[in-house]
């Protein structure tokens, strides 16, 4: 990354510099270091933006059946298989099918 870097002049950040806020004065910003703000505060905000976004597609029904379902994963031989989780599956199944 860094050789593209500089083939087409793009500064790189050194991470443990101190991270210039946009929005504050100096005085009274955050001493925070770059490594900080990306790994953390940046981060942390779009994981928040993509669980809204998934909350948002998804009903609270559907998304409990995902989850349940990720316990029947054959892979490590069912290593996080969950009894409670196999019965939970249970309510999604209407009962006239049984």
């Amino acid at each position: 990354m860094s050789s593209f870097c500089t083939k087409h002049d793009i500064d790189i950040l050194n991470m443990d510099d101190k991270y210039k806020l946009r929005k504050r004065s100096r005085q009274k910003s955050q001493m925070i270091i770059n490594l900080h703000y990306f790994h953390y505060e940046l981060f942390n905000n779009i994981i928040d933006m993509q669980l809204i976004e998934l909350d948002n597609r998804f009903t609270e029904t559907s998304t409990d059946l995902l989850f349940y379902v990720a316990y029947l994963n054959l892979s490590d031989f069912f290593s996080i298989f969950n009894k409670g989780s196999l019965f939970a599956l249970l309510f999604f199944i209407p009962m006239n099918s049984l």
